[in-house]
């Protein structure tokens, strides 16, 4: 396959990228596209153990899933920590024609001060813009990076924007860690989207890494992604959980009594969305299937749903993938029945260490479901929304 050669000659590789995270998507997703794209790509993180396992051969393999697990490589790459090899990252910000993270949306602000600090040196070198791009499963993740960037004050928001543009992305990729052939290393599904926000850029024609999508409005790609696949994959693990005690998202997925159930609350989404912006219904049927249900019950995919549902209250708050498209919903007169039964699933969420939530719980505990519901999701006391949760969560105590 054309796309998976292994690019060997070191002639290609005439650009740098730094990437802020080491994880599976940083090393399956993003870094993969900046690697293709022909960038020799620089690892920050504060893992020690990624760093190492790096730095170990400067090369790392990925296993692709949908043709047998066949192997491919990834090379031109080097890891250094956040904390302790700070001033080289700095260093090769200022020489990288893109910085991008992946290191999940609640810690942006962690890697924010380290970003401005290259930015900053960047800029006293008299060096030109580089393209900053926030690759989380967050609704505008640049503007939340660039945002905490800002508040560090380390530069102003005019130095920083004449240093750096920032276009907002919409990322999707199934990653998932293995071992094949006596390596370890990570898998990947072929169906990745990477959306990204091209008038932001300093050139709008300019494609700086093959196989993204370069669009104007990048809200209806952003929601279309998170309100139907990231809200089903939550949803499926929600249901999963607190319906019948499941521990893996693909048996909910497979189970004959929850699948029609997680479709109803996509396909509510998919409603709001077609009023919103205009996408066929047609259209959103097909990416739900495609991107959701038949790339998460790919045969061997097994993903656990204390990983796919961590971090609930993130995923309830009034703009994330179950509340922003059952409030799209209630503004269009839309049913939105089964997301907040979603909703009242994530309140029974259970995961030991997600502190999150511990934190949900402890709420419910000391204050009563109803002023949880009220305090995490944004609605209203005795709208309807908030009716519908509290009757729907009843129905699981």
């Amino acid at each position: 396959m054309e796309n998976n050669e292994i690019i060997k000659s070191k002639e290609k590789f005439t650009k740098k990228a730094v990437h802020f995270g080491a994880g599976k998507i940083g090393r399956g997703f993003i870094a993969e596209l900046l690697h293709d794209s022909g960038y020799e790509v620089i690892f920050g993180d504060v893992v020690e153990e990624l760093v190492n396992l790096v730095n170990k051969e400067h090369k790392y393999p990925l296993f692709l899933i949908n043709h047998n697990y066949e192997e491919k490589i990834i090379d031109h790459v080097t890891a250094y920590s956040n904390i302790k090899d700070a001033d080289k990252l700095i260093d090769a910000m200022c020489d990288a024609e893109i910085i991008t993270t992946s290191v999940m949306a609640t810690n942006l602000s962690k890697v924010a001060p380290l970003i401005t600090r290259g930015l900053k040196k960047r800029l006293e070198q008299g060096k030109g813009k580089a393209i900053v791009m926030a690759c989380e499963n967050a609704i505008l993740g640049t503007d939340i990076l660039k945002n905490a960037m800002i508040e560090t004050k380390i530069l102003t928001e005019e130095q920083i924007d004449s240093i750096g543009v920032f276009p907002n992305t919409a990322v999707d990729r199934m990653v998932f860690g293995g071992t094949h052939n006596g390596k370890e290393g990570i898998e990947i599904g072929d169906a990745y989207e990477l959306v990204i926000e091209k008038n932001k850029l300093t050139n709008p024609n300019y494609e700086p890494i093959k196989g993204a999508e370069y669009v104007d409005n990048i809200m209806m790609y952003l929601q279309r992604k998170i309100y139907i696949i990231n809200c089903g994959h939550a949803i499926a693990g929600y249901f999963g959980q607190a319906l019948k005690g499941y521990e893996i998202v693909q048996d909910s997925l497979r189970d004959p009594d929850l699948l029609p159930q997680i479709r109803e609350a996509m396909l509510e989404s998919a409603s709001a969305l077609e009023k919103k912006y205009g996408f066929t219904h047609d259209s959103l049927v097909e990416y739900m299937e495609t991107m959701m249900i038949k790339r998460f019950t790919t045969p061997g995919v097994v993903d656990p749903i204390s990983r796919v549902s961590r971090e609930p209250i993130r995923k309830i708050s009034p703009n994330d993938r179950i509340m922003g498209p059952a409030n799209n919903c209630e503004e269009y007169g839309l049913d939105n029945t089964y997301l907040l039964k979603g909703v009242a699933c994530a309140l029974k969420f259970k995961s030991e260490g997600d502190l999150q939530a511990e934190e949900l719980q402890n709420y419910i505990a000391e204050n009563g479901v109803e002023a949880t519901i009220i305090k995490y999701t944004g609605v209203k006391q005795d709208s309807h929304m908030y009716k519908v949760i509290l009757s729907e969560y009843k129905k699981l105590i």
